[in-house]
Order: structure tokens, then sequence, then C-alpha cells
């Protein structure tokens, strides 16, 4: 009996799969958790790395072996491999920490969060998987995190400005990686039969690594809140990220960057994370967190952006004002076509396998 024949599409039996899996995983996960947490009757570093071993091979493994034996991605392969990524880490680390390693040293985090990426970037572009490329894009953003708060003396937190500038980089290094992606199928000889994948997956691809994009924006300028926990009395100990405004700009940017690309292509995962931004941007500015001197004047940051948006709406009346299709001129002739709301109508047959609309990264 072939793989195809025992992973034959069927609505009943991929339920089946799918609860499986996700009580596989989470039993293997609690044992792993009870006995690497239990002084007195816990496993040796061996058996806890054996255990985690088995659940995130065979969670990874079917999951990929099942897609390449189907047409297109099912739900319960895509629940597989995005829990065996999300196990890889903690395997690893285990590893690390039967060779005799310190799992937490930054170089550590940084290749074992590198190596998460990849394996979450061959998941998306061998077997389809939604929210791979978004979490090779959130595994990217921690390990070079990582890796500069080795480099940097005394680490990122007492380099807060460096620190945001790198998260904008990186950011603007995904976006680039976002176009890259759209335009080209780097693994399609690895794909079932070997053909690239159609538009619009490689639109949600495209889709998830600018909503990691958004997330690395919106971080640059929301670590000036690192001041609310230690103006709020928290108890939270954290080193305070001194107040800016090229960088309560730089928030306020991504974040309403965020939110029109999401509104405009009708994503939903740049949408939440823009809005989460414009929260904290309310929150950081509106209070006037780690401002010693509050002034409780609407002169400044409200009156601004009232003037702005009065200005906006004013000019987006005039007649006279058009642009080029943002969508047409992004995807060319091999887009969807735009819904009576503006957003993309969605993926053709040969798409996500199930997955309705263009929202790339929203549950």
């Amino acid at each position: 009996m072939t793989l195809s024949r025992l992973f034959a599409p069927d609505d009943g039996r991929d339920a089946l799969r799918t609860l499986a899996g996700l009580l596989l995983g989470l039993g293997f996960a609690m044992a792993w958790a009870r006995k690497s947490g239990d002084p007195l009757n816990g496993w040796g570093d061996w058996g806890l790395l054996v255990t985690l071993l088995i659940i995130t091979v065979f969670l990874y493994g079917v999951g990929l072996a099942g897609r390449l034996a189907t047409p297109t991605v099912r739900a319960w392969q895509a629940v597989y491999v995005v829990f065996g990524i999300l196990l890889i880490p903690f395997l690893l680390f285990q590893f690390i920490q039967v060779v005799g390693g310190t799992p937490t040293t930054d170089l550590n985090v940084f290749w074992v969060l590198l190596v998460t990426a990849a394996a979450a970037a061959f998941a998306a572009l061998v077997a389809d998987v939604q929210y791979g490329m978004l979490l090779a894009a959130i595994a990217v953003i921690i390990s070079w995190s990582t890796l500069w708060d080795k480099i940097l003396s005394n680490g990122i937190a007492t380099h807060y400005g460096i620190y945001r500038g790198l998260l904008v980089i990186i950011g603007l290094i995904l976006v680039g990686a976002a176009l890259a992606l759209y335009r080209s199928d780097p693994l399609a000889r690895l794909r079932p039969g070997g053909m690239a994948a159609p538009e619009p997956i490689r639109w949600l691809r495209a889709n998830d690594m600018i909503t990691g994009a958004a997330i690395a924006g919106v971080a640059a300028g929301a670590i000036t809140f690192t001041a609310f926990f230690a103006q709020a009395g928290t108890g939270i100990s954290v080193l305070v990220a001194s107040p800016s405004l090229l960088w309560d700009l730089e928030l306020l940017v991504a974040s309403l960057l965020a939110i029109l690309w999401g509104a405009r292509f009708g994503v939903r995962g740049p949408t939440y994370v823009g809005a989460i931004g414009l929260i904290i941007f309310l929150i950081d500015v509106g209070s006037e967190v780690g401002i010693t001197l509050r002034e409780s004047t609407i002169v400044g940051w409200p009156l601004i952006l009232a003037l702005v948006g009065a200005a906006l709406f004013v000019a987006s009346l005039a007649p006279s004002v058009e642009t080029p299709d943002a969508e047409a001129r992004l995807r060319g002739g091999g887009g969807t076509g735009a819904g009576p709301s503006g957003a993309p109508a969605g993926p053709t047959a040969g798409g996500t396998g199930g997955v309705s609309g263009s929202g790339g990264t929203a549950p």
C-alpha cells in the first residue's frame, strides 16, 4: 500500500489525524516537561532527548510525507508540521544539554533558531505549509537579536538605540525576502512533481514574510514601552529605553504601513501587528511614558495627528487624486483580481488546500 492511498484525502480521516497529532504532541511534550523539572523522579538528559526526538521527527516527518503524497496540502499536514517546527528548538536545546553545553548562551540560541527558521522555510517552500514563512521570519528575528546580543558589549539591553536600528534592518531584509519569494520558487524541484508553486501560494508566503517584517518594525519603536513597567511599579526589572521622538515616529509609521497593507490586500497578520503597534503608541505617547514632567496639553502629538488625519481625508475627496492599482503592480497578471471591497478575491484552485480568502497569516 502506497503513501498516496494511506494519506488519501478524506475529511473524516483527516480530522482523526489532526486530533491524533495534537494529542500525541501534547502528551510527549508534557512528559518531557514533567520529567525535566523533577529533580527526584526525573529522567536523564538522554531520555529527555529521545522523548523529544521521537515526537518531533514523527510530527514533522509524517506531515511532510503526507503532503508529498497528496495533490494539495491538507489541514492535518499543516498541524503536524507546525507542531513539529515548534518542538525543534526544545529538541536542539536538549541536545546541547546532552553534549554538556549551555543551551541559553547567545550563540547557541542563535544557531538553534536559525535551524528552526530553515526547517520552517523548507516546510513552506516544499510542502506549502501555511504559517511556515511566518514562523521562519519570527525565528530569524530572534536569531538576529541573540547574535547582536553577543556582539554588542553587555548585550542589546544596554544599546537599545543600536538594537532598534538592527530591528529595522532585519525588517527591511524580510520585506526584500518577501518580494524574492513571490517572484521565484527556489525549491521548486523538491516539490511534488517538480512543479513551481502557483501564484496564490507564493502570494501567501510573501504576506507571511511581510507580517514578520511588521513585527520587527513595530518592535523597534515599541521598545520605549519598557519604561511603562518601571513607571507603573509592576516589580518587573528591565533596563529602560529613553523616550525618543524618532522612535515614536517609527512606531507610528510602521504600524500604519502594516495596517494599510493588511487592509488593502485582505491579509490579517500585518493588520493585527499594526493594531498592536498603534495601541502601544497610544499608551506610550498618550501617557507620556518615561517623561518625568508631563504636560497635559493637546499641543504636540494630539494636534498633529488630528490635523494630518483631517488633511488626508480632505485630499481623498479630490477627484484628481488617483493612484495606480497597487495589486496589479505587485502581482502583475498573475493575481486573482480585486474583489468588491478592493481586496483580492482569494486563491484559485490549487492554492492552499482548503484555506479560503487571501489572508496569509491569520488563523
